[in-house]
C-alpha cells in the first residue's frame, strides 16, 4: 500500500515539477522578449506576439495541461476529461514541436546563451518529457482512429492562419511556408508534408496506445482491464490501479 501510494505521489511530484518547468521557460522567454524592446509597451506586444508560433502555442498548451492535471489530480471524473483525446492531441502537437525544429529549423536558427538554453527546453527537453507522461499514463484510454480528424483541426487552422497573417504582414513566419519564395507548387507541397507528418504521429500514439494495451493484457500483467485510472472507483482503488499498470509497463518495456 505504500507502494502504491508512492508512486501516486511520484506522479504528482513529476508533473509539479514539469508544471513549474513549462511555466518558467514560457516566463523567461515572455521576458526576453519584453526586455528586446527600447519600451515596456512594445515589449508586451512583442512577447504576445511571439505567440503566433507553433513551438510557443504547444508549450503554453503542455503548461496548461499540466496545470489542470495538478488540480485535477484528486479529482479523477475531472482528470478524466483532460486525457484520452485532449492528451493525445497536445501529445502530437507537441511532438511536432520537436520534430520540424530538428529537422527543418535548427540548422536555420542559432541562439546564443540563455536563448540557446530556453530554445533546447522548449524544442527538445518539454516535447520529450511530455511524451514520457503520456507514454506512462495513457493505457487506460482507449485511443479511436477517429481522433486523427480531431487532432488535425488544430493544424488546419493554423496553417489557415499562417497564410492570412502573411497577407497582411507579408511575414510568413516559416520558410518552408515563405509561398513568395517557394511558390504555390513548392507551397503546397510543403502543407501536405506537415499534414501527413501530423497523421504519421498521430497514428504511431494511436498504435503505441493499442500495442501497449494489448501485450500487457496478454502478458497477463493486469487483471482484465487496464485500469490505470479507475474513475468509478474510490481514491485507493485509483491509486492501487495506477501502481499495477506502472508496475506492468515497466516490465513490458524491459521485457
Amino acid at each position: 500500500m505504500q507502494s502504491k501510494k508512492k508512486y501516486d505521489m511520484i506522479m504528482f511530484t513529476y508533473r509539479l515539477l514539469l508544471a513549474i518547468f513549462s511555466w518558467f521557460v514560457l516566463g523567461i522567454m515572455f521576458y526576453r522578449n519584453v526586455i528586446s524592446q527600447s519600451n515596456v509597451t512594445s515589449g508586451l506586444l512583442a512577447a504576445f506576439d511571439s505567440y503566433k508560433y507553433y513551438s510557443r502555442q504547444t508549450n503554453l498548451l503542455v503548461a496548461l495541461w499540466y496545470s489542470l492535471a495538478l488540480i485535477y489530480h484528486f479529482k479523477p471524473i475531472y482528470l478524466r476529461k483532460i486525457q484520452g483525446v485532449l492528451k493525445g492531441a497536445i501529445t502530437v502537437y507537441i511532438t511536432i514541436t520537436l520534430a520540424v525544429f530538428a529537422v527543418m529549423l535548427s540548422g536555420l536558427y542559432h541562439p546564443t546563451g540563455i536563448d540557446s538554453f530556453m530554445s533546447i527546453c522548449s524544442h527538445y527537453l518539454i516535447p520529450i518529457l511530455f511524451v514520457v507522461d503520456w507514454f506512462i499514463s495513457e493505457a487506460d484510454n482507449k485511443y479511436q482512429w477517429r481522433y486523427l480528424a480531431y487532432w488535425s483541426i488544430y493544424l488546419f487552422y493554423y496553417l489557415v492562419f499562417i497564410i492570412v497573417y502573411a497577407y497582411f504582414t507579408k511575414n510568413y513566419l516559416y520558410p518552408f511556408l515563405n509561398v513568395q519564395n517557394l511558390g504555390w507548387g513548392k507551397f503546397t507541397t510543403n502543407v501536405g508534408l506537415l499534414i501527413a507528418v501530423s497523421l504519421l504521429f498521430g497514428s504511431l500514439f494511436i498504435c503505441a496506445n493499442k500495442i501497449i494495451r494489448y501485450t500487457i493484457e496478454k502478458k497477463s500483467l493486469v487483471k482484465g482491464n487496464i485500469n490505470f485510472f479507475n474513475f468509478g472507483s474510490s481514491k485507493k482503488s485509483r491509486t492501487t490501479d495506477s501502481y499495477e499498470y506502472y508496475e506492468s509497463f515497466c516490465i513490458v518495456i524491459s521485457s
